[in-house]
C-alpha cells in the first residue's frame, strides 16, 4: 500500500494542478470539474486553489502566525496556552514543558503530536518525527498555500473534555462571514465521526452523502453554542470561504484553526446538493 501511494504522488507531480484537480473531482462527483462557471462550493475552493488566489491565505492557515489574527479580532482570551516555537526539534527543552501539551508543526494536516503523560514520551522518536516534518513537502500537489507558510515547531497547551480525552471539534462553515452549518467531529482520538448541525442545533442530514450517515447520531448541545457562533463570525468577516475550528471545553472556548481547503477542496461527504446550495448561500 505504501508503495502505491509513493507512485501515486511520483505521477500526480507529473501533471498540472488544474489537471489533477480535474481528475480528483470527475472520481468523486462522477462529473467534470467546472472552473469558468463556478457552481457549487467545492469548485469555487479548487477554483481558488488552481488560479493561485488561495496562496494569499497562508499566513491565516499558518497555525502558529494565525494567533496575532485572532488577537487583533479581540478574541486573544480564545486562544491556548503557547510554551513556545522551534524550528529544530533538536532545540526543544522537554524539562521546561508541562506533562501534558501538544506539538505540532503549523503548515498542514495531522502533523501533531499529543502528549498526555510526558514521562512515557520517547524524547528522541519525538524529536525525529518533527525534523522528518519539517523536511518534506506534502501539500504542494494539492494545497500549495501550505507550502508558502514558514515552518516551525509549536507547543501548545493540551485541550481535554474534563474527562481525559480530545474535545470535540466544532467546525463552522461560514460563507462571506455567515455561518451556513456547523460540522461536528467526535471521536478524533479513534475513528472520527461526522455529525451535521444547523445553528439551532437541528441535525442537518440532507448535507451529508448516505454512506456517512451512520456517523450523524445526535449529541448535546454545547453549553457554550451561543459564543462559539459569536466568535466564529467574527473570524470569518473579510473571508469569501472559510471554516473556523473551535472547541468548547464546558467551562471555556478555545479556538483551534482557519481552514481554507477541507478535504483538498474536495469536501467528499457532502451531497452535490449540499455544494450548490452553500455556494448560494454568500448571495444571501
Amino acid at each position: 500500500m505504501r508503495k502505491i501511494k509513493i507512485l501515486l504522488v511520483k505521477v500526480t507531480s507529473l501533471i498540472s494542478l488544474k489537471f489533477y484537480y480535474r481528475l480528483a473531482y470527475f472520481h468523486n462527483r462522477g462529473k467534470w470539474l467546472n472552473l469558468k462557471k463556478t457552481t457549487n462550493l467545492s469548485e469555487f475552493i479548487i477554483s481558488q486553489i488552481v488560479s493561485g488566489e488561495i496562496n494569499a491565505y497562508a499566513i491565516y492557515a499558518d497555525k502558529y502566525r494565525v494567533r496575532n489574527f485572532v488577537k487583533k479580532r479581540g478574541l486573544s482570551h480564545i486562544l491556548t496556552q503557547l510554551y513556545g516555537s522551534w524550528t529544530d526539534a533538536n532545540d526543544i527543552n522537554f524539562d521546561t514543558l508541562p506533562n501534558q501539551f501538544v506539538l505540532k508543526q503549523n503548515a498542514g494536516c495531522k502533523l501533531n503530536i499529543i502528549c498526555f503523560d510526558k514521562t512515557k514520551l520517547d524524547i528522541q522518536e519525538v524529536r525525529n518525527k518533527l525534523n522528518h516534518w519539517m523536511q518534506i513537502k506534502v501539500f504542494a500537489r494539492k494545497e500549495p498555500h501550505y507550502d508558502r507558510i514558514e515552518k516551525c515547531i509549536i507547543a501548545e497547551e493540551l485541550i481535554q473534555d474534563g474527562l481525559g480525552n480530545l474535545p470535540v471539534d466544532y467546525k463552522f462553515q461560514c460563507i462571506n462571514g455567515k455561518i451556513h452549518h456547523i460540522l461536528v467531529c467526535t471521536d478524533r482520538d479513534k475513528s472520527t465521526r461526522l455529525h451535521m448541525y444547523g445553528l439551532n442545533w437541528i441535525r442537518k442530514n440532507n448535507l451529508v452523502k448516505k454512506k456517512n450517515e451512520k456517523y450523524d447520531d445526535a449529541i448535546p448541545r454545547p453549553k457554550n453554542l451561543d459564543k462559539m457562533i459569536e466568535y466564529a463570525a467574527i473570524l470569518a468577516q473579510g473571508f469569501e470561504y472559510v471554516r473556523v475550528d473551535l472547541y468548547d471545553t464546558g467551562d471555556k472556548v478555545y479556538f483551534g484553526e482557519l481552514t481554507f481547503t477541507p478535504h483538498s477542496g474536495l469536501l467528499r461527504y457532502y451531497t452535490i446538493e449540499a455544494l450548490e446550495e452553500m455556494l448560494k448561500f454568500r448571495d444571501h
